[in-house]
């Protein structure tokens, strides 16, 4: 290599030379620089989509937290079988039978649309405190539910 290079003359050296750092510069540009600086943008755009999904989330949390605190908790203004026994025949539900149970919870049998059974009973937990502890639901007639369920109240 030093004999090929000896061998040429000074202005060819000199031209081998600028082309040599022409290169290595050609290389260090679009090859290092140009890619680190990609790199770089697409970063940045990453971290400002991360903090606008960040304020997203905690503007959620915040409204899921005020919304708890400002939840009223339900009361019961009559007893549990009376508003097992009302709400379903608002809703339009067939009460066929209610038995007191133990614990302050009553049995219910009810019938009716099957797109009224399950507001009714998201209703009764929602507006009086009173959960469904046991629950069946069988297949009646076209469009028609049958509901056996417990009810016991709710404690805060």
């Amino acid at each position: 290599m030093v004999d090929w290079w000896t061998t040429r003359s000074r202005r060819e050296q000199i031209l081998l030379g600028a082309l040599a750092g022409l290169l290595l510069i050609f290389i260090l540009w679009f090859g290092v620089a140009s890619p680190l600086r990609g790199a770089a943008r697409d970063a940045e755009a990453h971290l400002a989509r991360a903090r606008a999904d960040e304020a997203v989330v905690d503007a959620a949390v915040a409204e899921i937290a005020r919304l708890g605190e400002a939840t009223p908790t339900p009361t019961r203004s009559a007893p549990v079988e009376q508003l097992v026994a009302d709400t379903a025949a608002a809703a339009g539900l067939e009460v066929v039978r209610i038995e007191a149970g133990e614990d302050g919870g009553v049995q219910a049998v009810v019938m009716g649309p099957s797109a009224s059974v399950m507001p009714w009973i998201a209703l009764l937990q929602a507006e009086h405190a009173i959960a469904a502890r046991h629950l069946t639901v069988l297949k009646g007639e076209v469009g028609q539910l049958d509901v056996d369920a417990t009810f016991v109240p709710v404690t805060p």
